[in-house]
C-alpha cells in the first residue's frame, strides 16, 4: 500500500476485514501499548495509579471478604494486583502478550497468587465461577453488538447467584462523536502503531443505522511506506445497556457517581459505570 492509495481514496471509509480492532495481540505493538498503559504523564490507555486506588476502594467495598473477581480486559493487571493485596481471589484475562506478561512478573515479584490468561475475552471459557466480573474502561464498547450481548451473557454464566458485575461504558454521544470527527494528523518521532518516526493519518466514519464508529488509520514512515490499521466502536444509548443486563438475568443496583468512580478529567462526561447483580 502506497501514498496514492491514500490520495485516491474517497467517500466513506471502508476497514477491511479483520481491520475492526487494533492489533493488541502483535508482540511488538503490546510491547510499545505496554509502555503507554503504565504512563503516568496521560490516562488514554490505563488511569494513572491515582484514579485506580480510588476506584479499587470502591470495587472492594462491594465485595465480601475472599470474593473470586474476574478483570476481563485487565491489560497489565493494575486492578487485579491492588484487589489480590486487599485479599481478593483474582482472576486476568487480557488478549496483550506484553501486558499479560508484565501483569504476570509484578504478581510473582510480590509473592501474589493471581491467574492470568493471554486470550481474547470473547473466546475465554473459565471452568470456575466468580463473585465479581469486570469490564473496564469501555472495553465492552470495541465489540460489536453481537459479540457484546454474547460476552455479557457470558458473565451471567460465570458468575454465582447474588455475584456482581461492573461494567464501564461510553456513552452514545462520545461514541458518535469519534465517529463525526474531521480527519486529522499527526508527527509521530516513534509512536502506538510502528516504531520508526511517522505521520499518523486518521479519518472516520458514523454509520447511524448501525451505531457504529469507524476510525483508520495511516501511519507513514519516512522512506514513505504506509501501513494501515482500523478500529471500530459500538455506540448504545443507556436504556440499551439497561436492557441488556436486564435481558440476561441481572439487576441494575447503581451507577455510581464521579466521586465514588472518579473517570478521570479525560473522560469526564464520555465514560460511566453501571453495577449490576445476577438474579
Amino acid at each position: 500500500m502506497d501514498i496514492s492509495t491514500i490520495i485516491s481514496t474517497t467517500g466513506r471509509i471502508q476497514l477491511l476485514s479483520g481491520e475492526d480492532k487494533i492489533p493488541w495481540d502483535e508482540p511488538d505493538f503490546s510491547q510499545r501499548m505496554l509502555e503507554n498503559h503504565l504512563s503516568q504523564d496521560h490516562d488514554w490507555a490505563s488511569r494513572r495509579q491515582s484514579v485506580i486506588r480510588q476506584q479499587v476502594t470502591w470495587i472492594s467495598n462491594q465485595l465480601a471478604t475472599g470474593a473470586r473477581v474476574l478483570d476481563l480486559g485487565c491489560g497489565p493487571g493494575l486492578y487485579t494486583n491492588q484487589l489480590a493485596r486487599l485479599g481478593f481471589t483474582c482472576t486476568g484475562v487480557d488478549f496483550s502478550p506484553a501486558s499479560v506478561n508484565w501483569a504476570i512478573k509484578q504478581a510473582h515479584d510480590a509473592g501474589l497468587q493471581i491467574n492470568y490468561v493471554q486470550q481474547d475475552i470473547r473466546r475465554y471459557a473459565p471452568e470456575e465461577s466468580f463473585d465479581f466480573i469486570m469490564i473496564t474502561f469501555g472495553e465492552l464498547n470495541v465489540f460489536s453488538a453481537t459479540d457484546a450481548r454474547a460476552l455479557i451473557a457470558n458473565c451471567a454464566r460465570w458468575l454465582q447467584p447474588g455475584g456482581k458485575l461492573l461494567v464501564e461504558v461510553h456513552t452514545f454521544a462520545e461514541v458518535k462523536r469519534q465517529g463525526m470527527a474531521p480527519p486529522d494528523w499527526q508527527r509521530c518521532p516513534q509512536g502506538l502503531f510502528i516504531a520508526s518516526p511517522h505521520l499518523l493519518l486518521t479519518e472516520h466514519n458514523w454509520d447511524e443505522e448501525t451505531q457504529t464508529s469507524s476510525t483508520r488509520f495511516w501511519a507513514i514512515d519516512e522512506n514513505s511506506n504506509t501501513t494501515r490499521f482500523g478500529s471500530q466502536m459500538t455506540a448504545w444509548h443507556d436504556e440499551e445497556y439497561l436492557r441488556l443486563l436486564s435481558d440476561n438475568g441481572f439487576t441494575v443496583l447503581q451507577c455510581p457517581d464521579s466521586r465514588a468512580w472518579p473517570v478521570s478529567e479525560t473522560f469526564e462526561g464520555k465514560l460511566y459505570a453501571l453495577l449490576a447483580e445476577k438474579k
